[in-house]
């Protein structure tokens, strides 16, 4: 589905990615771990579009995205759930929700979606009404991957999901990831929390200083000494 080839971003003299490699096939959960500073939300940003990389390749269902802007993007499946949530503080559950399903074209399928996020976090269909700006944070995170998952997203990439959120609530993310693979949905997933990763992953990339450092199954990254110590102490 998504195949990111040899990708390179710089930022002035800073290189973030290094010729990056990594692809995700239809109805997996692919982790992306790695320290802060090591070009995992450089990575989801290029994706999304929001990025122009320096070289290299990105490859959805096959067709190279090149200058295909974030609108587009969007369209043909891809949505982004951006770490510090990117919520419309002053409005409610609901219209967050309505916003991040403007390109739905219709108000059956509008409904649909949000009846989807509300059944995968039943606690927003109560706090609908609500100000986004006065949920706690955990219920705001519930919220920012509802209104990802307004799209009807083929691919949705997480990034950082898990921050700062506390363990119980990490825990619901978790068990949420889950359900979405179930319904068939495609997760890209950027984290720090190697434990939430590896719960849910089928696939884990690590990744360090802009590159890509380990590939495998969280069992096979587990067992390996150097990968446990160096990355998956946390």
């Amino acid at each position: 589905m998504l195949e990111i080839d040899r990708l390179s971003i710089r930022y002035g003299p800073f290189l973030a990615l290094d010729e990056v490699s990594l692809s995700v096939n239809a109805g997996e959960i692919v982790g992306l771990i790695g320290p802060n500073g090591a070009g995992k939300s450089s990575l989801a940003r290029a994706i999304a579009g929001l990025e122009r990389p320096a070289s290299g390749q990105i490859r959805f269902f096959g067709k190279v995205l090149g200058d295909v802007p974030v609108h587009e993007r969007i369209g043909t499946g891809i949505s982004l759930v951006p770490e510090g949530r990117g919520l419309f503080a002053q409005m409610s559950v609901e219209e967050n929700l309505l916003m991040g399903g403007y390109t739905l074209g219709s108000r059956g399928a509008t409904l649909a979606a949000m009846d989807r996020g509300f059944q995968l976090f039943p606690l927003l269909r109560e706090r609908r009404r609500q100000m986004a700006g006065t949920l706690s944070g955990g219920q705001q995170q519930m919220l920012a991957v509802a209104v990802g998952l307004m799209t009807d997203p083929k691919l949705c990439i997480f990034d950082e999901p898990s921050l700062g959120l506390a363990p119980i609530i990490i825990e619901q993310i978790g068990e949420a990831l889950l359900a979405m693979r179930k319904t068939g949905l495609t997760v890209l997933l950027i984290e720090q929390n190697s434990k939430l990763t590896g719960a849910v992953a089928d696939r884990i990339y690590i990744m360090a200083a802009g590159s890509i450092r380990f590939h495998d199954t969280p069992a096979a990254l587990m067992a390996n000494p150097e990968v446990l110590e160096t990355f998956l102490s946390a």
